[in-house]
């Protein structure tokens, strides 16, 4: 099996690509990434800008669809799903976190093993996950949504608003700013806020650690 791919991308005058991303970035490539997920204990996820969507499944594999996005055509970026070489027990997952890219940015979708321990650090861009097993979020901005999330979960987020519902385990975030929602969560909630308002519902437990400014709402905690 081919486990990686590395692309450095040279786009050809002729070819173009009529969708535009937020007015400055054109649509110029869509790749796929797959790797046998049985091979792995944990997946870490390490992103640059662009969006991202995780997807638990019963498929034994890791399926990586990436729309690739640039300002200027031709730029270099690189895209790799490859045993890290640190630990064969873990799957590396890279996009456009080479070259100090500003001028490209990749949307990730992303269907993996519902079961498998998932890390992500993300430079921006909105997080969409649903049926998956992530234990931890470095995030720089933009704004987290999480559904059915199978193990205890860390969020570290600089801005924009955190959703989190139906949670196995202990929830624990620290956040800059932007709102925080937390709903049906097993165990324990923890939370140290810089701004804006947080709601939990229905957990064990509350610990507000810290709170800058704005309301706090409880429903349902222990």
């Amino acid at each position: 099996m081919k486990y990686s791919l590395f692309i450095l991308l040279i786009l050809s005058s002729g070819l173009s690509f009529a969708h535009n991303y937020n007015g400055d970035y054109e649509k110029v490539d869509v790749k796929s990434l797959s790797l046998l997920a049985s091979d792995f204990e944990k997946l870490i996820i390490k992103v640059g800008s662009g969006s991202l969507k995780i997807l638990g499944s019963d498929l034994e594999t890791i399926d990586v669809t990436a729309d690739i996005y640039q300002k200027e055509k031709g730029k270099q970026y690189c895209l790799t799903l490859e045993p890290s070489a640190n630990n064969a027990s873990i799957a590396l997952l890279k996009a456009n976190t080479c070259f100090n890219n500003n001028n490209t940015r990749i949307d990730l979708s992303i269907r993996l093993p519902k079961s498998l321990i998932t890390i992500i650090a993300d430079g921006s861009g909105s997080i969409e996950i649903d049926d998956a097993s992530i234990q931890s979020i470095d995030d720089g901005s933009g704004k987290i949504e999480i559904v059915n999330n199978r193990t205890s979960l860390t969020i570290n987020d600089g801005s924009g608003s955190i959703e989190v519902t139906n949670n196995i385990g202990n929830v624990v975030i620290e956040d800059g700013s932007g709102s925080i929602d937390i709903d049906d969560v097993s165990g324990n909630v923890s939370i140290d806020d810089g701004s804006g308002s947080i709601t939990v519902r229905n957990a064990q437990k509350f610990t507000l650690i810290s709170d800058g400014s704005g309301s706090v709402n409880l429903e349902n905690v222990n």
